[in-house]
């Protein structure tokens, strides 16, 4: 065994997730990153999940510095009519990368929602559709969420049970962003 010598190819077989993150930081001008989102998210979109589905895919996103491609802020490279080699290789890694998320999100959400997104192009306008189509019920969520607080016995539940009920819910008004205020959850608490 040599010293100083790593074998990226037995790495990149045990950890490729790992490389995948670490080694393009320095080289994802060259190589698209691809996102294994049946492994890194713990739950397909459905209908009534995607403040929680957004928080993860988002979060998976930004650590993998590509959450520019679905907001639309890192926008596709025109196609060069010269013979430009490197704005042709900049259109087509990011043609490819683009591919690549809206790939991850289609197989990380379930199969009725596929078809809400499966004519979309480029992962910005798949990411679009599914804010369209959930942010708006979201609202709705809130509304019904802080319903459930107010009706919230505690009952014969024990205490950290009755807590841990309002934690989940408040996490959840949190991750549609409309977070409570801790006297807010005090008042519901103590109310139940």
């Amino acid at each position: 065994m040599r010293t100083g010598h790593i074998n990226t190819s037995k790495l990149q077989r045990v950890f490729p997730v790992f490389l995948a993150s670490t080694m393009t930081t320095s080289s994802s001008d060259s190589f698209p990153i691809a996102i294994n989102a049946t492994q890194q998210i713990t739950a397909r979109l459905t209908p009534t999940n995607f403040p929680s589905w957004h928080a993860q895919f988002e979060s998976l996103l930004l650590g993998y510095n590509l959450f520019g491609y679905v907001d639309g802020t890192h926008t596709c490279p025109p196609l060069p009519t010269s013979t430009d080699a490197a704005a042709t290789t900049a259109h087509h890694l990011w043609f490819r990368q683009d591919k690549l998320i809206l790939s991850a999100i289609l197989t990380s959400v379930s199969p009725a929602v596929i078809p809400l997104i499966a004519t979309s192009k480029t992962s910005h306008q798949a990411w679009t559709k599914l804010k369209k189509l959930y942010a708006s019920r979201s609202r709705t969520r809130v509304m019904q969420l802080k319903e459930d607080l107010t009706l919230m016995q505690r009952g014969n539940r024990s205490l950290t049970e009755y807590l841990h009920s309002v934690k989940t819910i408040a996490d959840e008004l949190a991750l549609i962003d409309a977070p409570l205020s801790q006297d807010d959850i005090t008042l519901y608490v103590l109310h139940g």
